[in-house]
């Protein structure tokens, strides 16, 4: 690393090759995957949902109350947020379960619920915040619109599907773009303070796997590598997901 990057010497594609035969890259790289998977499927439409009841709450204060109540898990860091999970669901120290003394739910040992209780953490901490930007794309559409719908017989779902979901379509859409160019690198924070070892197999993701082969093991160049390969993947998929979204007459990020 002394030697900087022009003095030190090239070895082409050493590090990829290593990469593409290490079973623990492989593992983490499907496990990134399915878990943004799930982010998408959860993440993406939950904010949407939460603007779109928020926008029929006609009682001003009682909307403002909502709004600053699920507002505020998203500046709670997730290091207090693991610290408050694992207060709670630990098996040995846990308040559950010195509660249930036959035994709780053992939550951050096991493989097969680590991957839910991630998704379930982050929707309670963010996706009421995503909803700032439905929100105020929703008090840009023009009253008038749903003055005529009103007038023209529709009902509460009928001004949704056809006034407010059409007003802020192109913001769904530039939100979609995002998440899909963010997908591999989505949840760092989160997964370090919630995993360990006992639930790598399911819950070892890429940017954690890139974190602790650098640091933990100081191989640098072989992490880079890693790193390289999970922007370009993001690259493409934020190029392909954008050119999607402008082959349906709608408006992209670029």
């Amino acid at each position: 690393m002394s030697k900087g990057f022009f003095h030190s010497p090239f070895v082409g594609l050493k590090h990829f090759k290593e990469l593409f035969g290490e079973e623990d890259f492989w593992r983490a790289f499907w496990n990134t995957v399915i878990i943004a998977i799930y982010r998408i499927l959860t993440q993406f439409p939950i904010p949407i949902v939460i603007a779109l009841l928020l926008n029929e709450v006609r009682h001003r204060k009682f909307r403002k109350a909502v709004q600053t109540i699920i507002y505020l898990p998203h500046f709670i860091s997730w290091v207090i947020v693991a610290s408050i999970f694992i207060t709670f669901f630990s098996p040995e120290t846990g308040i559950l379960a010195a509660i249930f003394k036959d035994g709780a739910t053992d939550m951050l040992t096991n493989p097969a619920a680590f991957r839910p209780v991630l998704i379930l953490t982050d929707i309670w901490k963010e996706a009421g915040f995503a909803t700032v930007i439905y929100v105020a794309a929703m008090a840009s559409i023009n009253p008038e619109h749903y003055e005529a719908g009103v007038m023209d017989g529709a009902g509460r779902w009928s001004l949704v599907w056809n006034v407010t979901i059409p007003g802020i379509r192109n913001v769904i859409l530039i939100m979609f773009i995002l998440i899909i160019g963010k997908v591999l690198t989505w949840g760092f924070d989160q997964v370090y303070n919630f995993y360990n070892p006992m639930v790598y197999s399911t819950g070892d993701i890429l940017d954690t796997y890139i974190f602790r082969t650098a640091l933990g093991d100081n191989k640098f160049s072989f992490a880079a590598a890693a790193g390289l390969l999970k922007s370009v993947i993001c690259a493409v998929l934020l190029i392909v997901s954008n050119r999607i979204v402008k082959a349906f007459g709608q408006e992209g990020i670029y």
